[in-house]
């Protein structure tokens, strides 16, 4: 992120919500019984979805003069089946019953240096990491930007939720109150350099490099959904 705002017309906040903005508007298409997409809704591909998040906002990235990059992650539900596409150092986890049944890796082509989207890097969306995850009522699946992953292990992040579960008063996971609790818990290490040891300082000494301070100051980004029973509705979902 540093990069991009010491860097003139660098603005990589604007990408990633511009990926985002298009990659929705391209993934409701599914959902519009007018359009012809919707005739492929069981069959959505979320790289191709990403694909075309990414060429509209590389358009309007030019057409304003701006540069950028973002990593992405993207996940589409289609009965029991996640399907995920994940280019660079975000990431989804899926936990059932306190216990973790996926969980995507960084993808980067060297530490600290993630696969990216934007201009004028050369990373395409068909690079993006392809995953398909069989889920069950009560899944608790989180999607979350290096942010968290940099600063909490994965035992933290299974302690925030368990206490989010107990927290509740019928023993439910709330995916608002879990989410909170994770960003939280993320910031309050990034910014703190007395902490102990984090997954990002980890792996820097790991790859031999000097890190002072625990935690890693970034941007931090959490979306957690809990999987329930849905009711089909009348156009067949």
């Amino acid at each position: 992120m540093l990069v991009w705002l010491c860097q003139p017309g660098g603005n990589s906040s604007l990408i990633s919500r511009k990926v985002m903005h298009y990659s929705c508007i391209e993934l409701e298409r599914y959902d519009n019984i007018e359009d012809e997409a919707f005739a492929s809704y069981y069959e959505v591909d979320p790289v191709s979805v990403l694909e075309q998040g990414y060429e509209h906002s590389i358009a309007d990235l030019r057409r304003m003069g701006v540069e950028g990059a973002t990593t992405a992650c993207l996940a589409v539900l289609r009965d029991d089946e996640l399907r995920i596409a994940n280019l660079g150092d975000s990431g989804v986890l899926v936990i059932r019953h306190g216990d973790f049944v996926f969980r995507t890796e960084a993808q980067q082509r060297s530490f600290n240096v993630p696969y990216q989207l934007g201009c004028p890097t050369r990373d395409s969306p068909l690079e993006a990491q392809r995953f398909t995850v069989k889920l069950e009522r009560g899944d608790i699946v989180i999607l979350a930007t290096d942010g968290m992953f940099d600063n909490l292990f994965d035992e933290d992040i299974a302690d925030e939720v368990a206490k989010c579960v107990r927290a509740d008063a019928r023993g439910a996971a709330d995916p608002v109150r879990i989410s909170r609790a994770l960003a939280s818990r993320a910031r309050d290490v990034s910014e703190d350099s007395r902490y102990a040891t984090s997954p990002f300082q980890s792996r820097a000494v790991a790859e031999g490099f000097y890190y002072q301070g625990g935690g890693k100051l970034d941007d931090i980004t959490v979306v957690v959904a809990v999987v329930s029973d849905l009711e089909d509705t009348p156009d067949r979902r």
